[in-house]
């Protein structure tokens, strides 16, 4: 592989929010998560963790409590500058549902020695959630080469401990984001991205 088919795959991955109902194979799935794990992660712990969940039903109770916490939301802060803007985003804060996969990313807590040590910095300093988060973009570019479409999505989040619960997640663990799965019935145009020169600076 070339530098240039490595750039094509990253220039060729899409944020996807409309799926066809075909089924994904269990055995792309296992492989995409393989893939995942092939990120970096801190001290090589690896303590990621992927739910996959393809239950309809339970989708639908998902995107139900994505949905009544972004309302509540939005009726305490109804005054707030903005919130018809806030309103239009979260509208599509569940729209994870008609994917025919949800893979639902999560990393460790941080320890209480972690915490003790190094207060609100615990987090970033444990590495847990950067390297989750590794994982997730590993895994959308896996997704890529067979030929599938992803959607990674943390508005969710909102609800993210009722969907912790409904999931069954352990308690020593946190989502960091859902990602919607499946094969595209839509693939958007590519949005434009910032030149380099907007985005870095070389301190020489």
């Amino acid at each position: 592989m070339t530098p240039e088919d490595v750039c094509a795959l990253l220039r060729g991955r899409r944020s996807v929010r409309k799926f066809s109902d075909q089924t994904v194979d269990k055995e792309i799935i296992e492989r995409m998560i393989e893939m995942a794990c092939l990120a970096p992660s801190a001290t090589n712990r690896q303590d990621w963790f992927f739910t996959v969940i393809t239950a309809g039903a339970l989708k639908h109770a998902m995107a139900d409590a994505v949905q009544r916490r972004w309302k509540d939301i939005l009726a305490e802060n109804h005054q707030m500058a903005l919130i018809d803007e806030v309103e239009k985003y979260a509208a599509g804060f569940a729209i994870f549902e008609p994917a025919p996969v949800v893979i639902a990313i999560s990393a460790m807590q941080t320890s209480a020695v972690q915490n003790h040590l190094l207060g609100n910095n615990a987090p970033i300093v444990a590495g847990s959630m950067a390297s989750a988060a590794m994982a997730a973009q590993n895994l959308m570019l896996a997704a890529s080469g067979f030929g599938l479409a992803t959607c990674c999505m943390t508005g969710a989040l909102a609800a993210r401990k009722e969907l912790e619960e409904m999931i069954g997640l352990e308690k020593k663990r946190f989502l960091i984001c859902l990602i919607a799965a499946g094969y595209a019935a839509e693939i958007p145009a590519a949005p434009p991205r910032k030149p380099v020169a907007a985005v870095s600076r070389f301190l020489q």
